[in-house]
């Protein structure tokens, strides 16, 4: 047992340093409790707006009496495309059991269950200045060595009028829920407050989690 142990710890801080010196765009991290009452967050998580990715990764302990299956899902407009990722031991040395984790539902959840869920997200294409989602094809600018695009003319030449006030305004803003849901009544157990900010307000906040 003490080197089932030590081994457990050595790979903790092995990952640990790997994530440290690499980031998927930004970061955070949150721990909750899951429980049939609806759950807590200890806080939220702050994600800096401007990066086409971002990564949450969330902790959370099961609490008694709760047991069933949970959707996953994040909520938030406008919507991020997004991966959902439950985190295994990187080996299995049988010192803890995870639910089984399929189509965005986490099967078989019991008290005292630990988890570790990862949260990959990608921004899709916004228009600065109305804010709607926009694709590839649509009219573009490169402004400060980035391509902005618009849904049409009349945004295009906003923008280019005055780039400056619609700075920072084609990525995420505002609060998303990293949202567990019993699935048998719809019920939530757990929702975790992501909330993305402009680079100057994280400096002001001191960072984020």
């Amino acid at each position: 047992m003490r080197i089932r142990s030590m081994v457990t710890f050595v790979l903790a801080v092995l990952i640990s340093l790997a994530a440290a010196a690499y980031r998927w765009g930004d970061s955070s991290h949150a721990i909750g409790l899951l429980s049939a009452k609806g759950g807590k967050a200890r806080h939220p998580s702050f994600l800096v707006s401007g990066w086409d990715r971002y990564t949450q990764i969330t902790t959370a302990t099961v609490l008694p009496p709760y047991r069933g299956d949970v959707r996953v899902l994040l909520e938030g407009n406008p919507p991020l495309d997004y991966d959902l990722r439950l985190s295994g031991p990187v080996v299995d040395l049988g010192l803890r059991r995870l639910p089984d984790f399929r189509d965005d539902i986490l099967y078989g959840v019991q008290p005292g269950d630990r988890l570790a869920m990862w949260v990959l997200m990608r921004a899709f294409p916004t228009d600065p200045v109305c804010g709607m989602s926009v694709g590839e094809g649509d009219l573009a600018t490169t402004y400060q060595g980035k391509t902005r695009r618009f849904c049409g003319e009349g945004c295009l030449a906003s923008f280019r009028k005055e780039p400056e006030r619609y700075h920072g305004k084609d990525t995420p803003r505002g609060k998303y829920n990293l949202a567990f849901y019993d699935t048998r009544t719809e019920t939530s157990v757990l929702k975790v407050p992501l909330i993305f900010k402009g680079k100057e307000d994280s400096h002001a906040s001191g960072g984020h989690h």
